[in-house]
């Protein structure tokens, strides 16, 4: 029943089984809980019921509050107490044509009119980064619904068409300068649906809903999916199929000149398509991956054709053999490190996809892209997965990052010392203060970091900034580098002052820089700086989860003495009036 909720949506049946659905996704364990508030300019009943499904499914339970009819604005500006009391996670600003008062204005041009409502706009954005530094979910607007002028309407100085784009184009830019600000691209699912079935006169009038059902749901999968990448929780890996998946034919049978790929034919020409909004993923920082049933040297012959724009050397991880593809799915997932729940997998073939959702119970995400090559890249694009609000330099650099690690895990098996291994590394890292050039990685760090994670703690990148400024908090950042390549920003450590105590509320690092020591030299730093503060007592906390177990020793590893010891937090002292703080000989410090 839960696949009611992949792309693509029946929204009757979703309607139908909407109870049904979220009693069913309330079963699930460790729900991650958020408050969203939803100032609507029209009736958003329907659209918190639809988002909430999505979340849920996402592993993300929502707490609500709704503005009244049409008090998107006053709500904010007239400082409603109820928002004030319920402390939002996030604010999504719910409106449409309908709430555009200057549209009707012929005395002013389009220009003078769009500039009208962004003042509006950018006074609430104010307003509501003071009041509740959170994230805001902002929409744009979808074209007309009519047009009095005809076709002149695009061409009139003062029509409702220009005023929208013009208007548009501010939003957009305005979510370049503003970090709290999100897009939510209303205009853009409005084209792809069609805005004869985006709107739904009837029900306005009606009920005031300025969507028609069917809109709704793609415009609530659509919110919750900003809210999933700001939460870190978009996807991270595409796991692909060969034949009849990246091109048509068989590899095995028909050889690398007799797969379909290319221009000649549609559908070879659509197998290109695919391939080439696959390489456009993976240039923006998306793990690639094969999983075929397949001989080695065979399969990667195919991207040997003239016609492939996917070579070999785009994929991390290459499994093809007769392994069943649970086995090799797993093996990619260990081999990169990361958890199955980042892991998307496509193939044609409906029975292996089947296979891998029951073997997985839905932790592997698998579209339902069918079998019509024609519709794969339609049905992976509007399904969202690998959702961003921001690209980071260390994004496009992810796939280099993992094939380097690669090359390192070959080279340590040549040696019969780990600590001579290391050594050999030639490693060295830059740990400093936060710094506003790495306010986009340091927040993508902490909402997506999970397994070296020791109090799960996230960040909004408006936290983030204050804690750069915040006088009684230490909080750190470390690069490394090694003769392998640069790892990029991959460790945070933070800590709160209270007195001459500090209480280490943050520290995660990247799984790609597991093991190397590199947890050592940033935590000995911390306590370097703590020193210089006249800080005598130093606290980490621990809380476990399913995911972190691999950092439940750290502290006492570190020197420190356990306090508490309770089921859902552990509490570890370190007294550093006498203590001398180590050196950590395997990473020198410098700065890059």
């Amino acid at each position: 029943m839960l696949e009611l909720l992949d792309y693509p949506f029946d929204t009757k049946k979703i309607l139908r089984k909407k109870k049904s659905l979220k009693r069913k996704l309330l079963e699930k364990k460790n729900l991650t809980v958020k408050k969203i508030a939803i100032l609507g300019g029209t009736t958003t009943n329907e659209v918190r019921e639809q988002i909430e499904l999505f979340l849920l499914k996402a592993n993300i339970k929502a707490e609500f509050y709704e503005s009244e009819f049409g008090q998107y604005y006053e709500t904010v500006m007239f400082n409603d107490k109820s928002l004030i009391k319920f402390k939002p996670d996030f604010i999504y600003i719910h409106i449409s044509n309908e709430n555009l008062k200057s549209l009707e204005d012929t005395e002013k041009s389009s220009k003078e009119k769009a500039k009208i409502e962004f003042a509006k706009l950018e006074s609430l954005w104010k307003k509501i980064d003071k009041d509740f530094k959170c994230p805001i979910i902002q929409d744009n607007f979808e074209p007309p619904f009519v047009k009095p002028l005809g076709n002149y309407d695009a061409s009139s100085i003062d029509s409702s068409i220009n005023t929208i784009s013009y208007l548009n184009i501010m939003i957009s830019e305005a979510t370049n300068k503003i970090n709290s600000l999100y897009l939510c691209d209303r205009h853009s699912l409005c084209c792809k649906l069609g805005l004869l079935s985006w709107k739904d006169y009837t029900l306005w009038l009606s009920a005031k809903y300025s969507l028609s059902y069917q809109a709704v749901t793609y415009l609530s999968y659509n919110v919750s999916k900003i809210i999933e990448s700001i939460l870190g929780k978009s996807k991270k890996c595409l796991v692909l199929d060969l034949d009849e998946t990246l091109w048509g034919g068989i590899i095995g049978d028909d050889g690398k000149e007799g797969i379909v790929l290319g221009k000649d034919t549609p559908v070879g020409e659509a197998f290109l398509e695919f391939q080439s909004y696959i390489k456009r993923l993976k240039d923006r920082g998306v793990i690639l991956a094969v999983c075929s049933k397949n001989e080695l040297n065979i399969a990667k012959e195919g991207f040997n054709h003239p016609d492939s724009i996917l070579k070999f050397s785009d994929f991390t991880v290459f499994k093809a053999n007769w392994d069943p593809k649970s086995k090799n799915i797993n093996d990619i997932a260990k081999e990169i490190n990361i958890g199955l729940d980042s892991l998307v997998f496509i193939d044609d073939n409906p029975v292996e996809r089947d296979i891998v959702r029951k073997e997985f119970r839905g932790e592997v995400c698998v579209p339902e892209i069918g079998s019509d090559i024609t519709n794969y890249r339609n049905i992976l694009d509007a399904s969202d997965l690998f959702s961003i609000t921001s690209i980071s330099s260390e994004d496009k650099k992810r796939n280099t990052y993992y094939k380097d690690n690669q090359q390192r895990e070959k080279y340590s098996s040549t040696f019969e010392n780990y600590d001579d291994y290391l050594k050999s590394l030639d490693m060295y890292a830059e740990i400093d203060n936060y710094k506003e050039i790495y306010l986009n990685r340091i927040t993508q760090l902490t909402n997506k970091t999970n397994q070296f994670n020791l109090t799960t703690k996230r960040m909004t990148e408006q936290e983030v900034k204050l804690s750069m400024t915040n006088q009684n908090q230490i909080s750190l950042y470390a690069k490394l580098k090694d003769k392998f390549g640069d790892n990029g920003l991959v460790s945070l450590i933070q800590g709160s002052i209270f007195d001459d105590e500090l209480e280490i509320d943050l520290w995660l690092m990247s799984c790609r820089v597991f093991k190397r020591t590199l947890e050592n030299s940033l935590l000995y730093e911390l306590l370097k700086k703590a020193k210089e503060r006249k800080i005598k007592i130093v606290r980490g906390k621990y809380y476990p989860t399913l995911k972190n177990k691999i950092v439940s020793n750290i502290y006492s590893e570190m020197g420190f003495s356990i306090i508490s010891n309770k089921k859902t937090e552990k509490i570890f002292e370190l007294k550093l009036i006498n203590y001398k703080i180590p050196s950590n000989s395997n990473i020198n410090l410098k700065a890059f």
